[in-house]
C-alpha cells in the first residue's frame, strides 16, 4: 500500500510498504477515509523537531476510516463499521492506567509517533481504542474527533460559564475550536492572539470578538482594554506562549496549556503567577473524552466544515505540512484514496 513516511529529520517519503497485518486478537484493520494534518506533524518536520517520531514510522494520527479485519477476539466493531480513533494506545496495566489516567500511560504507543499512522491507504490499531460514528457526519467533520477529544480533555479542567472572558493564543484547527466551544457556553469577549490574516479572519467568522496579530498590537494591554482586568481564561495553543499567557490573565484567573512545543524554553515571571494567584493548568490528550467528542461531533453543534481549507491527495502530505506550517490553511485533510 501507499504511506507517507518519516525518514529522517525533515524527510518524508511517499512510497510502497507492506499492508498492515492482524497479529494479536484484539487488533483490528482500518481502511482510512481521511486523516488531517496536525500540529504534532508540523513539529515532527521541522529541522530541528520540536517533536520526536521514531525514523520509518508512517505518520498521521487524527483519521476516520472503516473496519476490513478483525482479530479473533474483537466484539465491540466488526466489519463495514465506520469509526474513529484514540491513536495513543494504552496498556491498561501500569500504574497510571489503573488509576484511571491512560493519557499519561507508562507504555503507551502514539499512532503516527511511535507505531504506523493514518497517512496510508491501511491503518492497524487495538480494539479499545476504536469508537463507531455515525454514516451521517460527514467525513472531513469525522476527522475532528482526535483533536476534539483532546480539546474536551481540557475544556473540563476549565468550565467556562456564560459572560466569561476568554483569550485564545493561536488559531489553527485547537484554537479555533475552543473559540467555538467558548462561544456555546456563553463566553464574552473571546480574543484571540494570531499572527496569521488567514486564521484570524477564521477566528472571527466562528465566533471571536477580537482576532488580534500579536507582531503588531500588545496583546495584554488590548486585553486588559476590553476586559478591565484581565481574561478570566486564557487559552495557550501554541506550546511557546506561556508568559504570553499569564500576562492577559485577570489576579485569580486561569491559564491552560494545551500546546506543545520541544524547542520553546519560555522564561516565567514565577512572582507574576504568585502575587496574582493564577492557576496554571496542563492538559494533556484525550482521558474517557472520546465518546463525548463522538456526540458532539453527531449533534453538529460545532460548525466545523467551515474550517477545513484542504482536502490533498497522499502524495502532497508534505506540501500540506508547509502550508500548515505557514499559517496558509486551518485543517488540511489528506485522502489517501485519491
Amino acid at each position: 500500500m501507499r504511506a507517507a513516511v518519516f525518514e529522517d529529520v525533515g524527510v518524508l517519503s511517499i512510497k510502497k510498504v507492506e499492508r498492515p497485518q492482524i497479529e494479536r486478537p484484539d487488533h483490528v484493520l482500518i481502511e482510512v477515509e481521511l486523516c488531517s494534518i496536525c500540529g504534532t506533524d508540523v513539529h515532527i518536520m521541522n529541522d530541528p523537531p520540536g517533536y520526536i517520531a521514531t525514523k520509518g514510522t508512517i505518520l498521521g494520527h487524527e483519521l476516520v476510516g472503516k473496519i476490513i479485519e478483525v482479530g479473533e477476539e474483537v466484539t465491540t466493531v466488526k466489519l463495514g463499521d465506520r469509526v474513529v480513533v484514540n491513536p495513543n494506545d494504552y496498556c491498561g496495566a501500569c500504574s497510571y492506567c489503573k488509576n484511571n489516567l491512560p493519557n499519561f500511560c507508562e507504555n503507551i504507543e502514539a499512532m503516527g509517533i511511535d507505531v504506523d499512522g493514518g497517512f496510508a491507504e491501511i491503518v492497524r490499531t487495538s480494539e479499545k481504542v476504536v469508537f463507531k460514528i455515525s454514516e451521517d457526519v460527514p467525513a472531513g467533520v469525522a476527522a475532528f474527533a482526535e483533536p476534539l477529544a483532546c480539546l474536551l480533555n481540557g475544556t473540563e479542567k476549565i468550565r467556562i460559564q456564560p459572560s466569561d472572558s476568554v483569550v485564545v493564543i493561536g488559531a489553527g484547527t485547537i484554537g479555533l475550536m475552543f473559540v467555538q466551544m467558548a462561544k456555546a457556553a456563553g463566553a464574552s469577549p473571546i480574543i484571540v492572539s494570531e499572527p496569521s490574516e488567514l486564521r484570524r479572519q477564521y477566528a472571527l467568522e466562528v465566533g471571536a470578538d477580537f482576532a488580534v496579530d500579536p507582531r503588531e498590537t500588545d496583546l495584554s494591554s488590548f486585553v486588559t482594554e476590553h476586559t478591565e482586568i484581565g481574561a478570566d481564561y486564557s487559552i495557550e495553543v501554541v506550546g511557546s506562549e506561556m508568559m504570553q499567557a499569564i500576562n492577559c490573565t485577570r489576579k485569580g484567573g486561569t491559564v491552560l496549556l494545551f500546546g506543545v512545543n520541544g524547542n520553546a524554553v519560555p522564561s516565567v515571571v514565577q512572582s507574576k503567577i504568585t502575587q496574582s494567584e493564577i492557576r496554571v493548568q496542563g492538559t494533556w490528550l484525550a482521558n474517557a473524552s472520546f465518546p463525548k467528542a463522538v456526540k458532539v461531533l453527531e449533534s453538529g453543534v460545532l460548525d466545523l466544515e467551515k474550517l477545513i481549507t484542504h482536502t490533498l491527495p497522499l502524495e502532497d502530505t508534505l506540501d500540506g505540512i508547509d502550508l500548515l506550517r505557514k499559517g496558509e490553511g486551518v485543517e488540511i485533510l489528506i485522502d489517501p484514496r485519491k
